[in-house]
């Protein structure tokens, strides 16, 4: 029964790491580079979020949960196009390991400066800031299982962003602009299409998920701190190989997959080997599947 426990609560928090990883994958489709300033944004769009919780007395209020969840969209949306402008756009010609380069230093700079305010301003705390909620003590019981309220409302809301993304690129002109340079920008460009206008809504729509599952993961915490998006990203990364780099599909389903090992790992053996379990898997399935469990066959573009 424990286990079904940690099993139910690993998927349903797993939905915010198929949130990241879906960002990451955006990005890396349309650029066939690496955002790594994508943790860092999603750190900024927390601190957003718990900023307006604190300052507006977020323990007690839903509407101020409500407040906090779309200001960290709307940062995570502005921190992703500066990120852009910064760390892509003057590299747009040059070698690929370059916005990888400089959108890590991004990160970096990101990092060390909420490293510096949580320092100095004091509604802020040096280790770890509290993201007041009113989901922290909210509960349910089916039969003898307990899920935590938190991580229910947080599985829904991912839910209906991942379903509004499908439906978004699957039915909508802009949505079939972006899968049309991710399968061929040169093509796209033939066709009319803007690659640079599909990049800033690939940047603002991926980095405004970020926000998103920043602000539902703060929830979930009941905290943020500086470091909050490195380590994310990192399990983001590991959802993004294992589904296969380019599928949005595959990048939902694993981060939840993702969500229950870890918190099964975490549950029966300790939080120190569930790092080890998943990496064991990852190792395990690119010696049997290389290309990711979801990979297409269309072919990668350099």
């Amino acid at each position: 029964m424990i286990v079904l426990e940690y099993a139910i609560s690993g998927l349903l928090f797993g939905a915010t790491y198929s949130l990241v990883a879906i960002g990451f994958t955006l990005i890396f489709g349309v650029l066939n580079r690496f955002n790594i300033a994508h943790g860092a944004t999603l750190m900024v769009s927390a601190f957003a979020g718990a900023t307006i919780s604190i300052l507006l007395g977020g323990a007690d209020s839903y509407l101020v949960l409500i407040l906090a969840f779309v200001g960290s969209v709307i940062a995570g949306a502005i921190v992703g196009l500066l990120v852009r402008l910064v760390a892509f756009v003057p590299l747009r010609n040059a070698a690929a390991l370059s916005p990888f380069v400089t959108s890590a230093a991004v990160a970096l700079i990101l990092e060390e400066l909420f490293l510096h305010l949580t320092q100095q301003v004091p509604i802020y705390s040096v280790e770890v800031t509290e993201f007041p909620s009113p989901l922290e003590n909210l509960a349910f019981f089916v039969g003898d299982l307990y899920i935590r309220g938190a991580y229910l409302v947080i599985f829904v809301v991912a839910l209906v962003i991942m379903a509004l993304l499908h439906w978004w690129l699957n039915h909508t002109k802009s949505g079939l602009a972006i899968r049309a340079v991710e399968e061929n920008p040169d093509v796209a460009w033939l066709l009319g299409i803007n690659g640079h206008r599909v990049e800033i809504m690939v940047f603002a729509a991926a980095s405004a998920i970020a926000g998103a599952a920043g602000c539902l993961i703060g929830v979930a915490y009941g905290s943020v701190s500086p470091f909050l998006g490195s380590n994310l990203l990192l399990v983001s990364f590991v959802v993004l190989v294992l589904a296969g780099i380019g599928s949005v599909r595959g990048a939902m389903i694993c981060g939840l997959f993702v969500g229950v090992i870890e918190t099964v790992t975490a549950g029966t053996i300790s939080s120190e080997t569930k790092e080890a379990v998943l990496f064991i898997i990852l190792f395990a399935v690119l010696v049997i599947r290389p290309q990711g469990i979801f990979a297409g066959a269309a072919s990668t573009r350099d």
